[in-house]
């Protein structure tokens, strides 16, 4: 089985709205006094050399993220914040700072991968789904089948090229490597099941993890560090 694509770095752009003057009526149309145009977002810190990181987002502090981990933290909800432009402020464990633009459309829900080391890092944007698509909805059912699990893999390393990977005794190949600040698509696998990963990367050599997949749960699996030393997590996205 062959993966033919990955998710690279998303940006996404919302579209300008021209109003037109004209002779229209709008005497009698209610307009509602706002509207919530929000994202939501976790931030992975995957920084080598960082250690405990301190972020700010638009000046609001967010606390402190360890290497390898995320914030908010595993059990807790995805930020909502408003949508649009976003400076995000990292304080790394050595007093430098690295700040990282980026734009959230509304509606969308993300993760936020911070790679990299001291000397030059960067961001990559993954667009997950839309907030309102969730399991008990219509419009969500689709993306959380029954019976089945679905798992991302993100890459954070900068010297390990993702290969393939096999859950149990399946073998799913990627038809080009997945590089530094991308992911694959999220695949599919049975649900509430005991998986034994193997994450193949630089042609033969293997990172390899266990993980329980629950069904309709859907998850990101991140492969960090310096390929001398490589690290796994993995994230719960729904």
């Amino acid at each position: 089985m062959k993966i033919p694509y990955k998710t690279k770095l998303l940006s996404l752009f919302i579209s300008s709205v021209v109003l037109v003057s004209g002779c229209v009526d709008v005497s009698n149309q209610l307009v509602p006094p706002s509207i919530d145009y929000s994202s939501q977002i976790k931030i992975v810190n995957l920084v080598i050399g960082s250690g405990t990181t301190s972020l700010s987002m638009n000046s609001q502090s967010l606390g402190s993220v360890d290497f390898g981990a995320e914030v908010p933290g595993p059990g807790s909800a995805f930020l909502t914040v408003p949508s649009g432009s976003k400076t995000l402020v990292a304080t790394f464990s050595d007093n430098s700072t690295k700040s990282y633009q980026f734009s959230l459309s509304t509606d969308y829900k993300y993760r936020l991968f911070l790679v990299g080391d001291l000397t030059s890092s960067d961001a990559s944007l993954i667009a997950q789904r839309m907030i309102f698509q969730t399991k008990d909805t219509q419009s969500g059912s689709s993306l959380f089948p029954d019976g089945k699990a679905q798992m991302m893999f993100f890459n954070g390393s900068p010297d390990a090229s993702l290969n393939a990977v096999v859950f149990n005794s399946d073998t799913i190949n990627f038809e080009t490597p997945i590089g530094q600040g991308e992911s694959t698509s999220y695949i599919l696998v049975d649900g509430n099941a005991d998986y034994n990963i193997q994450v193949i990367y630089n042609d033969s050599l293997v990172v390899a993890f266990s993980q329980n997949l629950v069904s309709r749960n859907r998850y990101t699996a991140v492969i960090f560090d310096q390929s001398s030393s490589l690290k796994n997590a993995v994230f719960l996205d729904d």
